[in-house]
């Protein structure tokens, strides 16, 4: 019974830490850079 218990609390924090990181992945995003990157410098 402890193992059944400790298996559901472990698939419901890493449900809840996946669903935690992508709302921070997604909300961190910025708009993507369109400008050309051949133009950096020298060489």
């Amino acid at each position: 019974m402890r193992i059944a218990a400790a298996v559901l609390a472990g698939a419901v924090l890493a449900m809840l830490t996946s669903f935690g990181v992508v709302r921070v992945v997604t909300t961190s995003e910025k708009d993507p850079v369109a400008k050309p990157l051949y133009n950096y410098g020298t060489r």
